[in-house]
C-alpha cells in the first residue's frame, strides 16, 4: 500500500533565514518536480512554496523519506542533521489532515487569510501540468479544496483575519505616519497589490512600481498614477521614495546599498522568501527593514478574536477527514469494472438463457458450448477497451469524475449529487 507523506517547514517550526534557503524557485518548479519524482520509489509529488512554509507532499511505495530530506539537503545547502530540526514529517491521515488545514487557512500566520488555498491551488495545477500527481493526490486536492469551502461558509474565521500586506502596513504605521509618503511597489504579487491598496487608502502616495517584465504592473501604475520602471532601473525607482514594500520570486537580493539614497529615512517591508533586500541595506543608519516573520506580534493581536471559530473549523476538518476516507473507499476502480462486467456477464448468460429455450431441440450441445464460448469471447473483447481506459482515468486529475459517470450509465452509483468538473469548480 502507498504511503502519503509532508515534509515540510513553516514560520512555527524555522527561522525566515532557513525558509529562504528552502524555498523553490517557482520558475522552475518544473524542474525541482521533476527531479523529485526521479527519485525510487516515489510515485506522486506537489511542492507548496510560499513566504511562510515550504512544503512536499508525495507518495510512495516506500519509506523513502531519507531519500527526500537528501534532496532537501542538497537543494538548500543545510547539512541533514541540521535542516531536520527545522522539519516536520507528517504521514498518511496525519499528512491528508495536515493538508486540509493548510487549505483552510488553520496553519496560516494569518489564522483565516484567504491567500493560502490561491498558492495551494498554483502548487496542484503544477504538479498536474508537469504529470507528478496521481490519483492519490488528486483526491486528497480534491477533498482539501471542499474542506475549505465549508470552513469558510460555516465559520467566521476569516472575519477580523489581517493579510500579511495590512500587517506590514500597520507595521509601518508604528513607526511612521504614512500620510503624504512616497510609496515605492516592487514586485507583481497579490500582497504588492494589496499593501499598494492599503496604503493609498490611508492617504500615501503609491509613486512608483517595479517589476522584472514592467508590462505585467502597468496596469497597477495606471490605476495610481503612478511611474513603471524594470529591475534594470530600480535604482532610478529609489528616487523620492520613503516607503518600499518588496514581494518577488527573486532567488537574489534586488536592493543593493547603492540603490539607497542617503538624504531621507527609508522603511522597507520585505515580504519576500527567499528575502529581496541585501543584507549590507540593513546596515544603513537610515534604513529600517522589516520581515515577514517581524509581523507576528501584530497577526497575533487578531487572533484571539477567532480562536473560537477555528475551534469550529477544526470540528469541520475532522468531518472531512470522516468523509474523506469514505469518499476513497467508494472510489475503488478494480471494483467498477468487477461490477460492470458482472453487469455484463448477467444480461450474456440471460440472453444465453432465452436462446436455449427458444431452439431447445433444434441445436446440440456442442452448438451451444460453441455459442456460449464465442459470447464470453466477444463480451471480453467488447469491454477490454473500457477496462484499460478505466485504469487509465486513475491518474488523471478528473478520473473519478469520469468513473462516476460510468457508474451512473450502469446504474451502479449510490451517489445521487450532481457530477461536476473539478477545475472549472476550483480555478
Amino acid at each position: 500500500m502507498s504511503e502519503i507523506v509532508v515534509v515540510g517547514a513553516n514560520h512555527n517550526t524555522s527561522p525566515l533565514e532557513i525558509r529562504e534557503r528552502l524555498a523553490f524557485d517557482n520558475s522552475k518548479l518544473d524542474r525541482y518536480l521533476l527531479e523529485l519524482k526521479s527519485l525510487d520509489g516515489l510515485e506522486e509529488v506537489m511542492i507548496l512554496s510560499t513566504c511562510n512554509r515550504v512544503e512536499v507532499l508525495y507518495v510512495s511505495k516506500t519509506d523513502i523519506v531519507d531519500k527526500v530530506l537528501e534532496y532537501l539537503s542538497c537543494h538548500s545547502g543545510i547539512e541533514q542533521n541540521e535542516l531536520k530540526r527545522y522539519l516536520y514529517i507528517k504521514r498518511d491521515i496525519d499528512a491528508v489532515r495536515h493538508v486540509f488545514r493548510v487549505a483552510s487557512s488553520l496553519d496560516s500566520m494569518v489564522v483565516g487569510e484567504p491567500q493560502i488555498l490561491g498558492q495551494i491551488k498554483e502548487a496542484y495545477k503544477w504538479s498536474v501540468e508537469f504529470y507528478t500527481s496521481g490519483a492519490t493526490i488528486n483526491r486528497i486536492m480534491r477533498r482539501a479544496f471542499h474542506a475549505a469551502k465549508v470552513v469558510k461558509t460555516k465559520t467566521d474565521i476569516s472575519k477580523g483575519a489581517i493579510s500579511v500586506a495590512y500587517a506590514g502596513f500597520l507595521k509601518v504605521k508604528e513607526l511612521m505616519d504614512v500620510k503624504g509618503k512616497n510609496v515605492l511597489s516592487i514586485g507583481n504579487s497579490e500582497m504588492n497589490r494589496l499593501s499598494c491598496e492599503h496604503f493609498s487608502d490611508h492617504g500615501a502616495i503609491i509613486k512608483a512600481v517595479a517589476n522584472r517584465t514592467v508590462e505585467n504592473v502597468l496596469d497597477l501604475a495606471e490605476k495610481y498614477n503612478a511611474q513603471a520602471f524594470g529591475l534594470d532601473r530600480l535604482k532610478d525607482a529609489f528616487r523620492d521614495i520613503d516607503i518600499v514594500v518588496t514581494s518577488t520570486a527573486s532567488n537574489e537580493p534586488i536592493i543593493k546599498p547603492e540603490f539607497i539614497p542617503l538624504d531621507r529615512r527609508i522603511v522597507i517591508v520585505d515580504l519576500a522568501v527567499p528575502q529581496d533586500t541585501d543584507r549590507n541595506v540593513e546596515k544603513l543608519d537610515n534604513v529600517r527593514v522589516i520581515h515577514i516573520d517581524d509581523l507576528k506580534n501584530i497577526v497575533d493581536q487578531s487572533l484571539e478574536y477567532r480562536k473560537k471559530q477555528a475551534e469550529l473549523a477544526e470540528r469541520i476538518i475532522d468531518d472531512e477527514i470522516e468523509a474523506y476516507k469514505e469518499y476513497v473507499k467508494s472510489l475503488d476502480y478494480d471494483e467498477v469494472i468487477k461490477e460492470i462486467r458482472l453487469r455484463a456477464e448477467r444480461v450474456r448468460k440471460l440472453e444465453i438463457y432465452k436462446f436455449k429455450k427458444i431452439y431447445k431441440n433444434r441445436v446440440d450441445d456442442e452448438l451451444l458450448e460453441g455459442i456460449d464460448k464465442l459470447t464470453k469471447s466477444l463480451l471480453s473483447k467488447i469491454l477490454h477497451e473500457p477496462t484499460m481506459n478505466i485504469k487509465g482515468f486513475l491518474n488523471h486529475p478528473e478520473g473519478d469524475l469520469y468513473v462516476e459517470l460510468l457508474r451512473r450509465l450502469f446504474d451502479i452509483s449510490k451517489s445521487k449529487k450532481d457530477v461536476r468538473c473539478f477545475f472549472s469548480e476550483n480555478n
